[in-house]
């Protein structure tokens, strides 16, 4: 029995276990070793895929399986075996091809476990998912395979309007016409009847997985199943809410979206000095 048994911490992967240079800040690495050591567990939860998340699984010392596909998979990758998986419903093709026909100058993904296919414009994303080991798919709708675990709709940045100026911080950087455009897709995902649910993991980002496969209600399934009775979370973006929501304890760094920051959660320093790190020096 250490000081942590019986917790399971969860934490996003991007701006929460990284900086904005998207390295691990020191402290996180020294400050996770020590609650490992003291019996906690500690899990990740990310919008990225099964393959994606693979890259950078093994960057950061963990000891429990792995949340992917913003909720929708357990994935255990030491074993190499998902452990529990929340498919999208039948009707999320009819939904998927109407957002295709609304928006044919966006990029369209549907995400099975472990390929991509893609839909409408690349957005240079091609080569993003060449780097990160990520098979692309090209398919007409009608025969891409069953399960889909997620679908995501993207856009690109938008170009700094002043060239002299710094480029904005595209993670937190956003306009009225892309709220507006991201909004509307996120209203129709999340409509009645799809049997669907929206994620917002950057302004130029939605991202569907089936109702009940949320972070936080997956984060609450992988606590029941490791035998933990409590749960911490961290996060800095809109989609971390429902896991923030589903915690015992809820820290958002410092730096996160300003939409979080008012929501009484528990503030850590920002990404770039190490959220986990201090987040595990308050419990």
């Amino acid at each position: 029995m250490g000081k942590y048994t019986g917790i399971l911490l969860v934490s996003d992967w991007d701006r929460t276990v990284t900086g904005p240079d998207r390295t691990i800040p020191p402290a996180n690495t020294e400050a996770v070793l020590r609650f490992m050591a003291e019996g906690g567990l500690l899990s990740i939860a990310t919008g990225h895929t099964r393959v994606s998340h693979r890259s950078r699984w093994s960057q950061l010392p963990t000891n429990a399986p792995h949340i992917v596909f913003n909720g929708a998979e357990i994935y255990d990758y030491r074993e190499e075996r998902s452990l529990w998986q929340g498919a999208l419903p039948e009707g999320a093709a009819a939904l998927f091809a109407s957002l295709l026909a609304q928006h044919p100058q966006l990029h369209f993904e549907i995400q099975c476990p472990t390929e991509t296919y893609v839909f409408g414009e690349d957005m240079g994303l091609a080569e993003i998912f060449k780097k990160m080991g990520v098979p692309i798919r090209v398919s007409p709708l009608e025969e891409v395979p069953r399960p889909w675990v997620q679908f995501a709709v993207s856009g690109s940045p938008e170009p700094p309007k002043d060239p002299e100026k710094a480029e904005p911080d595209w993670f937190r950087y956003t306009t009225e016409e892309t709220d507006a455009l991201y909004g509307g897709i996120a209203e129709a995902i999340n409509a009645p009847g799809t049997g669907c649910t929206a994620s917002r993991s950057l302004p130029f980002l939605i991202e569907a997985q089936a109702l009940g496969s949320s972070k936080g209600e997956t984060a609450r399934r992988l606590l029941e199943m490791l035998g933990c009775d409590t749960l911490i979370c961290c996060g800095d973006a809109m989609n971390d809410l429902s896991l923030l929501r589903a915690a015992h304890r809820a820290f958002v760094a410092g730096d996160g979206a300003r939409e979080l920051l008012d929501m009484g959660f528990e503030l850590t320093v920002p990404s770039s000095e190490g959220v986990l790190a201090d987040a595990i020096s308050k419990i």
